[in-house]
């Protein structure tokens, strides 16, 4: 699932732990939310699609599970602030945050629009920055453990031609993750941070890859082992260690 990385801050067990997940309409969202109630974690569901957070909120509470559901655009700092007023009030607060909300345009880099590439960082990197300026002070007043998922991808290490702007996106989140860490434990913050770079995965961006559970699954763990950098797709690190060390095999100028 993952090569051995150094462990950061860890949760304990998750049962009655309160999260919130953006983007969790579907795709690997919706299969987190799915994986954190199974674990007997209180969860609030945010998407920009009403419909799909009323299906989620409905499948995933049938059994009893507290499970909310409100609708956000993470392009919009005040609609998370907004979020994370709505889980003050629903869940004492978050311990667990999820950033996954993100799409991908497609295009050759100089043919894209100016509009593509903002649509796409509007969500990909500021719906990751929205989210932790809004829930980090809360989760950092309460003084209790917690964990941020920031959900990057194979992008965020291994570019690939045609998808530009989610490659710099992705890169964007595993800067932004990197300083995060450094100044929660700077802080002495009992709070970690986990990059999940998943592969092709089974989502409403792609109808290939292996499924999202998959991925769910390999983020409950990392939660629990304070996991900062999440490969669910391990057969691909060759190819992140290839070009890593084509980048630091390149002479002085």
């Amino acid at each position: 699932m993952n090569r051995a990385t150094p462990s950061g801050p860890t949760i304990g067990a998750l049962a009655g732990v309160s999260a919130v997940v953006t983007g969790a309409g579907s795709g690997i969202g919706l299969a987190v939310a799915t994986a954190f109630v199974s674990a007997g974690m209180r969860v609030l569901l945010g998407d920009i699609d009403e419909a799909a957070v009323e299906r989620a909120v409905h499948g995933l509470g049938a059994g009893g599970a507290e499970v909310h559901g409100d609708v956000v655009d993470v392009r919009n700092p005040d609609a998370v602030e907004r979020l994370a007023e709505v889980a003050d009030a629903r869940l004492g607060g978050v311990q667990v945050l999820v950033n996954n909300a993100g799409i991908v345009r497609s295009g050759a880099s100089w043919e894209l629009s100016l509009e593509q590439w903002h649509e796409v960082f509007d969500v990909n990197l500021w719906g990751v920055v929205h989210g932790v300026r809004s829930f980090v002070p809360r989760m950092l007043a309460s003084g209790r453990p917690g964990h941020i998922v920031n959900v990057g991808s194979m992008a965020s290490v291994s570019p690939r031609p045609s998808i530009a702007p989610y490659v710099a996106s992705k890169h964007a989140v595993l800067g932004l993750s990197d300083s995060l860490r450094a100044e929660l434990v700077a802080a002495g913050a009992p709070i970690g941070v986990t990059l999940v770079m998943p592969g092709l995965t089974h989502t409403s961006m792609t109808n290939a890859g292996s499924p999202a559970s998959d991925v769910a699954d390999a983020v409950l763990a990392a939660i629990l082992e304070g996991t900062p950098y999440l490969f669910p797709h391990p057969e691909r690190i060759a190819e992140v260690e290839a070009r890593f060390a084509a980048i630091v095999a390149s002479p002085p100028s």
